[in-house]
């Protein structure tokens, strides 16, 4: 069973007092978003006088890059070209847009030990202050503010979803739908029987009542009703915290198909990013792999992965050239990759 979630979340968050500082607007094209790294960087931002700021944090994963890739025009993780499906990584747009990226390195516009940065210190470069934009789950411009309030009383976020690639086109990754599942292993639920039991309490997490108890809580206890929907009740939110908080991850479905409450936000930024996910819906970039299934791939993903995670990171770094690359993406193939190319595709010929 699924957890439901808005198919791309995907945006920026940034500093808006930094860039009302410097007279800049929200980005809507890749050379504006450029501008605006290279000017947080470079244009004392927070008029301390000193040169102490980036434009972007980023992590050791690939996600920010990859909407990047996206907005260029890249494939989401796999393409379709001349009839047969590809991984990203051997169409030109993903290669334009390690070269945008690899000038944000050269340039300083970005944490050079992205590569080994974690998720908690990317965010806490954004928080404090360190740097002005970050790439990722818009949603989290709440949580990171009131982080960020405590460190600086006068910080301001803003988030924005809207960046043209070269085309003159928006385009955004989506996920399957889906932020997680629930799996029933038969070693640890045996019979027929207790696998009933078992789904007859999701069954009520399935309906309004039961999802508002999981999500929200006891209402006027823990959460109130405004506008139709749900509102942590602030007096009350360390008793929120911990006794709902930590079984939200229990969820199935969403509030489409269970009925419950969606939330009410006092912050701004963050009532914008639940819109932003909706127009997200207009321009969405699907995996059409999702659907389909490769042997070589269930069992080498994770090798297949770092390889060329790793290569694309040390072209980035200037420790490969286009020539490296074009090697690891032998390595890749070699190591599987031409099993799972081949893999999907046959099956994608007998979904046709």
């Amino acid at each position: 069973m699924y957890a439901g979630r808005p198919l791309s979340r995907q945006g920026l968050i940034y500093r808006k007092d930094w860039a009302d500082n410097l007279g800049l607007e929200a980005p809507e094209n890749l050379d504006e978003l450029y501008e605006m790294l290279r000017a947080f960087t470079e244009d004392d931002p927070d008029g301390n006088g000193e040169d102490d700021t980036i434009g972007l944090t980023d992590r050791e994963i690939l996600g920010t890059f990859e909407n990047i890739a996206t907005w260029h025009g890249a494939p989401n993780n796999w393409g379709e070209k001349d009839g047969q499906l590809l991984p990203q990584f051997m169409f030109p747009e993903y290669r334009e847009a390690m070269d945008y990226f690899k000038r944000l390195f050269d340039n300083g516009y970005i944490n050079k030990d992205a590569p080994v940065t974690s998720k908690i210190d990317q965010q806490e470069l954004f928080k404090n202050g360190t740097a002005g934009v970050y790439i990722g789950t818009m949603g989290d411009v709440e949580s990171m503010y009131q982080d960020a309030l405590a460190i600086n009383p006068e910080v301001v976020f803003d988030v924005h979803n809207y960046i043209e690639g070269p085309d003159g086109e928006y385009r955004t990754r989506a996920i399957p739908g889906y932020g997680s599942m629930l799996i029933f292993p038969k070693a640890a639920v045996e019979t027929e029987e207790e696998l009933q039991g078992i789904l007859s309490f999701f069954d009520y997490l399935m309906t309004p009542e039961g999802a508002n108890l999981l999500l929200w809580g006891v209402e006027g206890e823990h959460y109130e009703v405004v506008d139709g929907k749900g509102k942590v009740i602030e007096e009350n939110r360390d008793a929120f915290n911990r006794e709902i908080l930590p079984y939200t991850s229990l969820e199935i479905g969403e509030p489409e198909t269970n009925g419950r409450y969606t939330g009410f936000f006092d912050y701004e930024p963050r009532t914008k990013a639940d819109e932003l996910y909706i127009d997200n819906n207009d321009y969405l970039v699907h995996d059409p792999t999702a659907s389909l299934e490769s042997e070589t791939w269930a069992s080498q993903s994770e090798t297949l992965t770092q390889i060329m995670t790793d290569a694309t990171y040390q072209y980035f770094l200037g420790q490969i050239d286009d020539d490296g690359f074009d090697q690891a993406i032998d390595k890749w193939k070699g190591a599987g990759g031409t099993q799972v190319i081949e893999e999907y595709n046959q099956q994608l010929q007998e979904q046709k």
